[in-house]
């Protein structure tokens, strides 16, 4: 395996008010959601969102370590997360980088030093998600389209778990059962 390259500093992204921080102690989850609405991501949950980071492997996110006109101290500038088995297979989200911040190097140092953590965990096959504007980027960072393998997702159609919930509620009322609060 060849290590991960970092091609910039954490303290050269220091000199520009930036700092990478390794944990999801003190990221702001309305502050991660302002960042994916600003980068046309839907805003989500915050519990959901509690719970993703909860079974999130690694994490690496950007903040500024100083108010600007850009930023307030300690906004979430960029964000990126990986999910895996902890052995063999990894699979990166969620990479965003706020507008305003783009072209500065963020998002490179993100997935650096995301793919690098993964490496000294041992995990040799790291996947991702893109959008067609980005493949670019991550192809410069050596991630490729592997031959004839395509991404496919299970897509429930729109409305059918609230349909199901509103379902289960209500046979669950007809019966008198008191689980039906918590669903």
């Amino acid at each position: 395996m060849v290590p991960v390259e970092i091609t910039r500093s954490d303290a050269s992204f220091l000199e520009d008010g930036v700092e990478f921080c390794y944990e999801d102690k003190g990221l702001c989850l309305d502050d991660l959601n302002n960042l994916f609405e600003a980068v046309g991501f839907p805003r989500r949950e915050i519990l959901r969102l509690q719970t993703a980071m909860h079974h999130t492997h690694r994490v690496v996110w950007a903040r500024s370590v100083k108010k600007s006109r850009f930023a307030h101290k300690g906004q979430c500038l960029g964000f990126a997360r990986a999910t895996s088995d902890g052995a063999l297979v990894a699979t990166i989200w969620d990479v965003a980088v706020h507008p305003t911040w783009m072209r500065c190097g963020i998002g490179r140092g993100l997935m650096e030093r995301l793919a690098a953590g993964l490496q000294e965990d041992g995990i040799g096959t790291v996947a991702l998600y893109a959008e067609p504007g980005v493949v670019n980027m991550y192809k410069k960072l050596g991630y490729e389209v592997p031959g004839d393998c395509r991404g496919m997702a299970f897509l429930r159609r729109a409305g059918t778990g609230a349909r199901l919930r509103a379902e289960v509620q209500g046979a669950l009322k007809e019966r008198g059962s008191g689980a039906a609060a918590g669903w």
